[in-house]
């Protein structure tokens, strides 16, 4: 960890126990979807930078160090910020540029709060047991038995896959992805530390149990997603690492992972392959991709600064493509979504902020820490699954998954 900072105080404390309380609330309160849930994130998050600015005016000599991506996100705040100010959806767009800004702020305070190996991996175990939680749930959902009355959607669930489990989430795809990015956590901790065979083996448990989940998600952009990221890590940690045992554990472990999500997937994978064009409008191939289309041409007529952040179900409708007429919310592939509403500047802006993540990212592998090693690579790695299946899906508007994502970021020191 940055060895400048001082040990944490209560203040400190008080944050990071608000972004881990954040971090389990958020997916619970079905994604965080509905406006009261993202404005407690709202105001969690500002409690947690208030705790550290207090921590700076009554501990004079306590040094918060500048978060690594600090000035990116700050560059991807003032594009929000134009664009807004250009906007013609201003009452939608404030909402939008607000949002951005306490995801920022969730971002800097947790890289600040985070200051020793122990609330390092206290933040982790966070993340892993909210995922197990989501996984019981959903499987619970799934065979009927428990059907709590706050999680059931009888008017959509055989929109989104009736047999699918979703846990908390209405829409089976938010609940991959969110276990798309924990996952390589719960590898990480396998390998981070030396420990018993019983713990290993609860563990591994663990691992199995979130990917047995995703494979019954039905979702392939998770599937896709997870499979990339285990092996990513795998060739990763293969030419990074010199520790010849763990490396062949982590080997052996995330290709049984693999190799289990394959196998557990086989059946349903084939049965949703076959029938991809075949399935509701919302969901099926045919119809994101006129949801594409009209979202390009929403983008080249508003090419410099986009419609305002978090505009795209006003805007939208203006250059629907014809067909079935589905109101459309997001534009199921992140990319595009956020372009049509912050315009081609966001290219070059987000394409430096991940190239600053990534090269912070594996400088660590320099670290002496085998667990800033490992929990690194598995930031790395959930990065990296959400951002393919961002190409698909809408899993960066989820306020829940959006949340976690930027707590990923902030897990990464310089």
């Amino acid at each position: 960890m940055t060895q400048n900072n001082p040990l944490s105080t209560i203040y400190s404390r008080t944050a990071l126990g608000i972004v881990g309380s954040l971090i389990f609330f958020s997916p619970m309160a079905r994604g965080a979807v509905h406006p009261w849930a993202y404005t407690l994130i709202q105001i969690g998050v500002i409690l947690s930078a208030m705790c550290l600015v207090l921590e700076s005016l009554t501990q004079p000599k306590i040094n918060i160090v500048w978060a690594p991506m600090g000035w990116p996100i700050v560059g991807v705040i003032l594009l929000s910020l134009v664009s807004f100010a250009a906007s013609e959806y201003k009452p939608f767009a404030l909402e939008g540029l607000f949002m951005m800004l306490i995801y920022g702020t969730a971002y800097l305070t947790t890289h600040a709060c985070i200051r020793t190996e122990k609330e390092h991996r206290i933040l982790v175990h966070v993340i892993v047991l909210t995922a197990v939680f989501l996984c019981l749930i959903g499987l619970l959902k799934r065979f009927d038995i428990l059907t709590p009355g706050w999680w059931s959607y009888p008017d959509v669930g055989l929109y989104h896959g009736a047999n699918a489990v979703s846990g908390p989430y209405v829409n089976r795809n938010h609940l991959a992805g969110f276990l798309e990015m924990v996952i390589p956590f719960a590898m990480a901790l396998i390998f981070t530390r030396h420990r018993t065979r019983e713990q290993e083996l609860g563990l591994m448990l663990v691992a199995l149990l979130l990917v047995t989940t995703q494979a019954f998600t039905l979702s392939r952009g998770g599937w896709i997603s997870t499979i990339t990221a285990l092996l990513f890590m795998v060739s990763v940690y293969l030419t990074q690492n010199k520790t010849t045992g763990k490396k062949t554990l982590a080997a052996v472990m995330i290709g049984f992972l693999v190799i289990s999500l394959f196998v557990l997937s086989s059946l349903p994978a084939v049965e949703r392959i076959i029938t991809l064009t075949q399935q509701e409008h919302e969901d099926n191939l045919s119809g994101r991709m006129r949801c594409w289309k009209g979202t390009i041409k929403m983008i080249k007529e508003n090419f410099l600064f986009g419609t305002g952040p978090d505009t795209f179900t006003e805007a939208y409708p203006a250059w629907q493509v014809p067909g079935p007429q589905v109101l459309r919310r997001k534009a199921h592939n992140d990319y595009l979504h956020y372009l049509s509403e912050t315009g081609i500047f966001l290219i070059p802006v987000g394409a430096v902020t991940l190239y600053c993540f990534f090269r912070i990212g594996f400088k660590h592998f320099h670290s002496p820490s085998r667990q800033e090693r490992g929990f690194t690579l598995a930031a790395m790695a959930g990065v990296l699954a959400i951002l393919i299946h961002s190409l698909s899906d809408a899993n960066l508007n989820i306020p829940a998954n959006a949340f976690v994502f930027i707590v990923l970021a902030g897990i990464i020191r310089e």
